[in-house]
């Protein structure tokens, strides 16, 4: 889709149609099917391969739209900016949620892992030489493997925003101010935090199963103990995807702190490492929504119509 070039926020024509947006961790969980039961869909889950590059490209388009906003900001009204902050914030969840889904997504092809250096690169570019959150990220996008991996030079484009009759439902795509009525819906019907993180402490229970399962029985035949142990990883993916996501939608809502404390509890059971990692992330990423919450706060008594 065409954008046109805007002065200030006041020029951007909106796109009256409320388009659905699902952000890419939703859309990473979504593809959990347990219709053949736990043990299996689970397993089946941490079997799926990821569009690795396309995720990050998402991530880039946001990343752009961003900029966009914060360009146009200069030369706006401060009363037009803080109408629109819910833009921004929105377009924020959904930067965040893409490039933690880049982090999450085990990479297994040369061009996964240059998505992941991409992106971790545009990171560590934005933050302006914030140490404490440049070491976050790359604890993040830190994977074991990597040294056994041809590096290879790919160019990476921001994905744009499709026309409305190429969208679907359900599927995440790229969005941009012009899209700033479906951005406010999107941030006014996030999910609830806490059903998340409740949802995470189940897939931590259903994990905890596969481990004694594996445990209880010293017969297990191959087929069956490869299926326990990425069931096991499956579950752990899904309720670290799901923490990641609590993080950002509650930076975004009233905040909850002892919903914080559950679910960095929660996070401590986390299978491996780099999971908890790139929850710890998530939790540096929401910092930064929050934040902008907070000054949309600050700014919403100070302009009101005469």
């Amino acid at each position: 889709m065409k954008t046109i070039a805007s002065a200030s926020l006041a020029d951007i024509e909106l796109e009256l149609t409320i388009r659905a947006v699902t952000d890419d961790l939703a859309a990473f969980s979504d593809r959990l099917t347990l219709s053949a039961g736990a043990e299996k869909g689970y397993a089946s889950f941490a079997a799926e391969t990821h569009q690795v590059g396309e995720i990050a490209e998402r991530a880039i388009g946001h990343a752009v739209e961003i900029s966009r906003f914060l360009a146009l900001a200069g030369t706006s009204e401060r009363a037009q900016v803080a109408f629109y902050l819910n833009l921004l914030i929105g377009l924020s969840v959904l930067n965040a949620a893409s490039t933690i889904a880049v982090a999450l997504a085990s990479p297994r092809l040369a061009v996964d892992f240059a998505a992941r250096r991409r992106v971790l690169g545009d990171v560590i570019a934005a933050v302006c030489g914030d140490a404490e959150f440049g070491a976050a990220a790359r604890k993040a996008f830190a994977h074991g493997d990597v040294g056994d991996v041809d590096v290879v030079e790919t160019v990476f484009h921001a994905a744009t925003v499709p026309a409305h009759d190429d969208a679907r439902d359900g599927r995440p795509t790229v969005l941009g101010l012009e899209q700033g009525l479906s951005l406010m819906a999107f941030v006014r019907e996030l999910a609830t935090p806490a059903i998340l993180v409740e949802r995470a402490a189940l897939q931590l229970d259903d994990a905890d199963g596969f481990v004694r399962a594996i445990e209880q029985d010293a017969d297990l035949d191959p087929e069956r103990l490869d299926r326990l142990q990425r069931a096991c990883h499956g579950a752990n993916l899904l309720a670290a995807a799901d923490l990641a996501r609590a993080c950002l939608i509650d930076a975004v809502t009233a905040g909850d702190q002892d919903l914080r404390a559950r679910g960095k509890e929660l996070a401590q059971r986390l299978v491996g490492e780099r999971l908890r990692d790139i929850v710890i992330f998530a939790d540096a990423m929401a910092d930064r929504i929050r934040e902008l919450r907070h000054m949309q706060q600050d700014t919403a008594g100070r302009f009101k119509p005469l």
